[in-house]
């Protein structure tokens, strides 16, 4: 320990500093605080987008088969009630889609639902009506389909003759199936729209 500082000023015995010109006498260990280490917790896993209602999404097709089949056939013998079978079949594909992922869907995403299932009936009507057309130049099936018709609904016997001489012709058939499309799409894509609606609601 120097008794002098470079100043020329006497020092007390163990000073820090120069009582004169205020220049350190001895190097001091400044301790260093040492920075805890922080560990932060992990992110929450971010939550995958559920997949768009379309025909990629397998299942929303898978969807739309299970609901689509039925309502074809409860539309073969639901008589007056035919054009309820539609809607009820969009509202019930939405039921479907939302018991099978958790998966709460909008409004405008239950519609398109709807009509990807009235797709898939319209298919089905497709090659039923085909099948039926290249039948038709058979009379026992001809006869076989109108006694099957007359059993199914109250159509008189000459309005059966014009829907089934109808359905012979070319412009008949495109005209059924553009009927049968409309509808179906249409009518299944309203009432996926009112399931998302109602299902939504808490």
């Amino acid at each position: 320990m120097p008794e002098f500082c470079t100043c020329g000023a006497q020092l007390p015995p163990d000073a820090r500093f120069c009582h004169k010109c205020g220049k350190p006498q001895r190097e001091e260990d400044v301790p260093v605080e040492e920075q805890p280490i922080v560990v932060l917790p992990p992110a929450p896993p971010v939550a995958a987008e559920p997949p768009p209602i379309s025909f990629r999404n397998a299942t929303a097709v898978r969807v739309a088969l299970a609901t689509g089949i039925p309502m074809f056939l409860l539309s073969a013998v639901a008589g007056n009630f035919a054009l309820a079978v539609p809607v009820a079949g969009g509202f019930f594909a939405v039921y479907l889609y939302r018991r099978r992922t958790g998966q709460k869907i909008t409004v405008l995403a239950g519609a398109h639902l709807g009509w990807i299932s009235g797709i898939i009936v319209f298919a089905i009507v497709t090659v039923v009506l085909t099948a039926v057309m290249l039948l038709l130049s058979q009379p026992e099936f001809v006869q076989s389909m109108r006694d099957q018709m007359a059993k199914m609904s109250s159509i008189s016997q000459d309005e059966l003759t014009k829907r089934i001489d109808l359905l012979r012709t070319p412009s008949g058939l495109a005209l059924g199936l553009l009927d049968t499309f409309v509808s179906y799409t249409v009518l299944t894509a309203l009432g996926g729209a009112v399931g998302a609606k109602i299902l939504n609601r808490p």
